[in-house]
């Protein structure tokens, strides 16, 4: 192993620095392993999180928050200028890298009008800035340490490294026995499916959605779904934050946008089917797939809505005009990639306009939202809601957290919804969502559906 600290570059600098804060990394030439990051950090517990993108390029894990920006304020938008003025008083110290490492990560909950007691601890809005964090990619890791310039010491910051590089064995416990395993309201959330099915017309969607809950033996850990995750889902984001003693665990394959070097990209993702993985079926099924009338139209609501929300902030705009597929390690959905770029406006109001989508929401898009908070069981909170990242650079990445669940002590409540038209099957939709419930069901180690 071989840890690049370059001291003397980071004690002159941040000696010459005048700012505040001061922001320090270390190159380490392997990756880390971010089961073993949460399981060496445990007495951190309550402000970690962890970011994995779905091509597995990069991810990173936080811990020990120095600042949380969290409001519940009613537009995103609150988020990203305190964290402009917070980023300027911060002096960047990387001399291994062309970048700072250094950002805040966290989420929006879906309704900033409704929501639950069991979201409490997140708050509407709900962001980390860690003192540390480690950066994972193409083969080594970043070790990036924030503090201030006062209190900075380098022999802190070598501690942190050797903790962080120590030789441990991780340990992936199981949960132990699977004590209750409940649908909540899923007789009432069919009944539901079918009188909005009898309220919509050939151009109206309603993304609706329902919950499972399962209780264990023992606690559940976050070593231990981490690692089933990475195992079962390779194809997906991966999401996990905490706050008190909840966690937000999500394995998403949707992107609500990044932007990277003033251009925007994003998704449009909506339509799904079952995958075999028997190769000769699977080919048959994504044929069919490809021509059938509902989910072609339920994928063209989501692209046409997002082709409109971005037009003010772009000067062009790219996209496949026929759907392709995008393949997750249980599902297949419809997939159309869209990117632009940014005119010189500010797009910090971008993700207000995008979210929700109709793929998470319907569409037209506030009448829907508006007949989920009055209709919908129980409250979202970070489920099929904004998450992700925003960096020094003003470049970011969110993500739609679906496929999610909410997790408490020995107790989790999964979620899954779809997309409710008007040639919908309440039946169907039911099986729907219960697949979709199969990736978190993995992660916990149980297998199985309804």
């Amino acid at each position: 192993m071989t840890v690049d600290v370059k001291e003397d570059k980071i004690v002159s600098a941040v000696y010459d620095s005048s700012r505040t804060w001061v922001s320090v990394e270390a190159k380490i030439d392997y990756e880390l392993d971010p089961t073993m990051l949460f399981q060496i950090t445990e007495d951190s517990a309550d402000d970690r999180f962890f970011f994995k993108k779905n091509d597995n390029t990069m991810s990173f894990f936080g811990y020990r928050a120095i600042n949380r920006f969290k409001n519940d304020f009613e537009n995103k938008q609150s988020i990203f200028r305190e964290w402009e003025k917070y980023k300027n008083d911060i002096e960047l110290i990387h001399p291994n890298s062309d970048k700072h490492h250094l950002k805040i990560c966290g989420g929006f909950q879906f309704s900033s009008h409704k929501s639950g007691d069991e979201w409490r601890q997140f708050g509407i809005n709900h962001f980390i800035l860690p003192e540390v964090l480690v950066t994972m990619t193409e083969g080594s890791t970043y070790i990036t340490y924030t503090t201030k310039r006062a209190t900075f010491e380098l022999a802190k910051f070598n501690a942190v490294i050797q903790h962080l590089t120590q030789n441990t064995t991780v340990i992936h416990d199981d949960l132990g026995k699977v004590k209750r395993i409940e649908d909540i309201y899923k007789e009432e959330w069919r009944d539901l499916v079918r009188d909005t099915i009898a309220q919509l017309n050939e151009n109206n969607k309603i993304v609706l959605a329902r919950k499972r809950m399962i209780q264990f033996e023992k606690q559940i850990k976050i070593p231990f779904i981490l690692n089933q995750a990475m195992q079962s889902e390779r194809n997906s984001y991966l999401f996990v934050l905490e706050s008190e003693d909840s966690i937000f665990f999500s394995q998403t394959p949707e992107q609500l946008m990044e932007v990277k070097n003033d251009v925007i990209y994003t998704k449009a993702v909506a339509g799904t089917i079952k995958r075999t993985h028997d190769e000769a079926e699977d080919l048959r099924n994504i044929e069919q797939f490809l021509q059938d009338t509902k989910n072609l139209n339920e994928h063209q609501f989501v692209v046409d809505s997002i082709l409109n929300d971005i037009k003010p902030y772009v000067n062009e705009v790219n996209y496949n005009e026929s759907p392709k597929i995008l393949t997750n390690d249980h599902l297949y959905h419809l997939l159309t990639e869209i990117n632009g770029t940014l005119t010189n406006e500010s797009y910090i109001g971008l993700i207000d306009h995008l979210h929700p989508t109709p793929a998470l929401g319907g569409f037209p898009k506030d009448e829907a939202v508006s007949y989920i908070e009055k209709n919908e069981f129980g409250t979202r909170g970070l489920y099929g809601a904004p998450v992700g990242f925003i960096d020094m650079y003003d470049d970011c990445e969110f993500i739609v957290a679906i496929r999610s669940m909410l997790i408490k002590n020995q107790q989790a409540t999964l979620f899954a919804g779809c997309g409710i038209v008007h040639d919908s099957d309440p039946d169907s939709e039911v099986e729907e969502t219960a697949v979709k419930f199969t990736p978190m069901m993995r992660a916990l180690g149980v297998d199985g559906n309804d």
